[in-house]
């Protein structure tokens, strides 16, 4: 596979390029999805504005770690890119983090741990994170399998302009009509699974 091929398959699992419709496709995957508008993941954080610069930088690091741009490629050395950043509350390099889990690379495949950097990002209102949590709790993958946060996450997902979460919640309707509901959905992921590093 040449450098270009497989820096577009890299691009489409950790920065959410791949598409498809989980519950259309019927798959046993969560698929990932493009955030609606690129700033949406770009500047979203839980941090002062000196560490967003940081955690931004650790974030390009890791990225390019991933890609192998400039840089020999290196899955595990980007994963420990994406924690710092992460840990900085940086929505993006959460989300990234959250990819490399639930896909193995550079870190052992742990969906409950993609779950938990994936709330991290969601909560900080990036749609592919939502959309993406939304098809855990429907598959049941790393988290209790709950319809109802599933359709939690997906409104929010479909709120930010996430077609896929639209086209999921329409067949989770005909699917379990009584599951749909605006309301909060308690018990947080995050509440129940530990950041591993």
């Amino acid at each position: 596979m040449g450098v270009s091929q497989h820096r577009k398959r890299w691009m489409h699992r950790c920065l959410g390029l791949g598409a498809g419709v989980l519950l259309a496709a019927a798959s046993s995957t969560a698929w990932a999805q493009v955030p609606v508008a690129r700033g949406e993941v770009e500047d979203n954080a839980s941090t002062q504005p000196a560490n967003l610069t940081t955690a931004k930088l650790e974030n390009s690091i890791g990225t390019r770690c991933a890609l192998g741009e400039g840089v020999p490629q290196d899955y595990a050395l980007a994963a420990q890119w994406f924690r710092k950043a992460a840990e900085h509350g940086y929505g993006k390099a959460e989300y990234n983090l959250g990819m490399q889990y639930y896909f193995g690379q550079g870190v052992p495949q742990d969906y409950a741990q993609a779950a938990y950097w994936w709330e991290r990002a969601a909560n900080q209102n990036i749609s592919a994170a939502q959309y993406n949590l939304g098809n855990l709790y429907f598959m049941g993958q790393g988290v209790a399998r709950d319809y109802q946060k599933a359709s939690y996450w997906w409104q929010k997902a479909a709120a930010n302009g996430n077609a896929d979460a639209t086209r999921n919640l329409a067949v989770l309707a005909r699917m379990e009509p009584a599951v749909l509901h605006p309301g909060p959905v308690a018990g947080p992921v995050a509440a129940s699974v530990a950041p591993q590093g």
